[in-house]
Order: C-alpha cells, then sequence, then structure tokens
C-alpha cells in the first residue's frame, strides 16, 4: 500500500489495530498528526513545478552562470585582450559586471512600473505634508495652552493682590475709625471733666462767699 493511498477500513490492517476503549487520547492524536504530515510530504514530492517557475530557475541559472567562450560577444573581447574580471575600458576604468538584466513579467504596459512609484513618491510626500501640518497644529495647539496657563496665573496674581490691598485698605479703615472714636471719647471725657470741675469751683466759691 503507498503511502499516499487511503486505508482500506475492511482491510486486516485496519480490523487489528487497537481500539479498545483504554487506549490514550493523546496516542491517537498523534498517530492522526503523523500521518497528515506524511501525507503533506508525499504531495510535496509528487507536485509538479508550473511553466513560470521552470522558466524562471532557468533564467536564474543562466544568469548566475559566466559567459563562456561559445558567446559572441566575449570571444571578439577575449581578441581585444580582454580577461575574465577585468574592467571595461582601455585604462580599466569601466564596469566589470554586466549591466543587470531587467526582464518584465507582468502584463502592465510600458511606464506603468514609473507611474506606480510617481504615484507612491506622491503619497509619500502627501503623507509628509500632513504630518508636518499636524505637527504644526499641535504646536500651536501648545503655544496656545502656555499662553492661557500663563494668563491665567497672571490673573490669579492680581486677584492675589487686589485682595491683599482690599484687606489692607479696610485694616487702614479700621484704624482710621478707631483713631477717629478714640479721640472723640477723649474730648468728651474732657469735656465732661471741665465741666464737673467749673461746677465744683463754683459751688466753692458760693460756699466760701456766704
Amino acid at each position: 500500500m503507498g503511502e499516499d493511498e487511503e486505508e482500506d477500513y475492511m482491510s486486516d490492517a485496519f480490523i487489528q489495530q487497537d481500539v479498545r476503549p483504554g487506549l490514550p487520547m493523546v496516542r491517537r492524536v498523534r498517530e492522526a498528526i503523523q500521518k497528515e504530515e506524511k501525507q503533506k510530504e508525499a504531495n510535496e514530492k509528487n507536485k509538479q513545478k508550473s511553466v513560470k517557475e521552470e522558466e524562471h530557475e532557468r533564467r536564474e541559472a543562466v544568469l548566475r552562470s559566466a559567459l563562456g567562450n561559445e558567446n559572441r560577444g566575449f570571444a571578439l573581447l577575449q581578441k581585444m585582450g580582454y580577461k575574465s574580471g577585468q574592467a571595461l575600458g582601455k585604462s580599466g576604468e569601466g564596469i566589470v559586471e554586466p549591466i543587470p538584466l531587467n526582464i518584465k513579467t507582468g502584463r502592465s504596459g510600458l511606464g506603468h512600473d514609473e507611474f506606480k512609484k510617481r504615484k507612491a513618491e506622491e503619497k509619500l510626500e502627501s503623507y509628509r505634508q500632513k504630518l508636518h501640518m499636524k505637527k504644526k497644529a499641535n504646536e500651536q495647539a501648545a503655544d496656545q495652552f502656555r499662553t492661557r496657563f500663563k494668563t491665567k496665573q497672571e490673573e490669579r496674581k492680581m486677584e492675589g493682590d487686589l485682595r491683599r490691598s482690599q484687606r489692607a485698605c479696610q485694616q487702614l479703615d479700621m484704624q482710621k475709625m478707631l483713631k477717629i472714636y478714640l479721640q472723640t471719647a477723649l474730648e468728651t471725657v474732657l469735656q465732661t471733666t471741665t465741666k464737673v470741675f467749673l461746677k465744683k469751683r463754683i459751688l466753692d466759691e458760693h460756699v466760701y462767699s456766704s
């Protein structure tokens, strides 16, 4: 029986399997996983490569291999004194490696890649501008917040100074009123004392004269 063939559930191999209720569940799960892995391996081995994959592999193998004498261009260079690994040019100032081959495999028209690249650059530039504008707006918002916070601090300081000035004025007014009250009371006492003294003096003179 092959690995990729399904098991015959009526065969002796299946009937002889240990299916007692006491068989651990872990063992059953392990056997199922191993069977699935073997099936995957068999499928991978039997899987055939597509035409595109084969073409790509052949192309990469050719590009990786160095030019030989069977290449006419390379043969002409060798006749003119060129050796493998040297740079082109009379004084060796040219390139060493061949110009890379850019193979177009898609169905898009010529210039489509450049168009996509330009669109991507425009999108990136637009994203950068948005980030710049957002950063500028955040900086402006931060400046406005700092200005408002500073203004509130100044207003609170002015309110505190105003309250202290009001308390000082009230204290001065109280002191002034107290001073006036004391002065008035003192004058009243002096007047009363003077009147009593005069009355007593008048009575004394009247007593002496009689």
